[in-house]
């Protein structure tokens, strides 16, 4: 779809127009009937294609000199600047501006208007998706121009209708913009806290957190997994030892285990 400028439409209306223009010529149903009724001047079908012929290709060629596209879109681009020129002046008229505004104007200058006022959206090519534009639309056409709005209701309606549309999407775009901040914040404060899968420069980062084990195919899972199968193991080859000794050399047998890891331990503590 076209965006909705000036350029834009009167483009489309010169191509359809051109289109139309550029047609091949063709006799209707009607006058081929008459002809062939007709018992005298009857031309015959031969000539009248034969002609025919000659006339579309006359017509192709001076569709391709006249109604090329860079022609086209030249037209549309002088409509434009003719549609601006007017809506400046029609601006200048509504603000109380003279002929001295016009020479300002021409001469570089803003032309009377209040750039950072409240006549900021009445500047041709004015942005209304900026939110400094939307925040300087009168809600209603006759805080601006009473008579214009009690001279055109329907228009002065249709603009009550667009501002309080642009107004409500503006703020709806300002949540969203603040949301958006709010999210990127947490995200960068969450950020230690990703998972350590992530390649790349952040792996060191990401490491110095650890990740929780009690998850499902976490680290612990795993390696209780691997505890259960050696128990088994353990098993099986406990279940393959000969008889156990008499109770009195497996106390002695643990005494010395005992004092073995005493040992051990009495080391350690004197190392620390």
């Amino acid at each position: 779809m076209a965006p909705p400028t000036i350029l834009a439409h009167k483009s489309s209306f010169l191509t359809a127009q051109t289109l139309q223009l550029s047609q091949s010529l063709a006799p209707s149903a009607a006058w081929r009937e008459a002809n062939s009724r007709a018992a005298e001047g009857a031309l015959s079908d031969r000539v009248v294609d034969e002609a025919l012929y000659r006339a579309n290709h006359t017509l192709q060629q001076h569709a391709r000199r006249v109604y090329a596209p860079q022609a086209s879109r030249h037209v549309a681009e002088q409509i434009e600047a003719l549609y601006l020129e007017a809506a400046e002046k029609a601006v200048r008229r509504d603000n109380g501006g003279g002929a001295e505004d016009e020479d300002e104007d021409e001469g570089g200058g803003t032309g009377g208007r209040d750039v950072d006022g409240e006549a900021r959206f009445l500047r041709v090519g004015a942005d209304f998706a900026s939110d400094d534009v939307i925040s300087t639309l009168p809600s209603t056409w006759d805080l601006h121009s009473p008579s214009q709005a009690e001279s055109n209701p329907p228009e002065a309606q249709r603009y009550a209708d667009l501002a309080s549309s642009l107004t409500s999407l503006s703020a709806r775009r300002k949540e969203a913009r603040e949301r958006l901040d709010r999210l990127r914040r947490m995200r960068d404060l969450l950020s230690p806290f990703a998972s350590s899968d992530t390649d790349g420069a952040d792996d060191a980062r990401l490491q110095k957190v650890q990740p929780n084990l009690v998850t499902r195919d976490g680290e612990l899972e795993k390696e209780l997994e691997r505890m259960r199968t050696l128990l088994v193991r353990v098993a099986g080859r406990v279940g393959q030892l000969p008889d156990p000794e008499p109770e009195s050399s497996r106390d002695a047998v643990m005494e010395d285990v005992d004092s073995i890891e005493q040992r051990k331990v009495e080391r350690l503590l004197n190392e620390l």
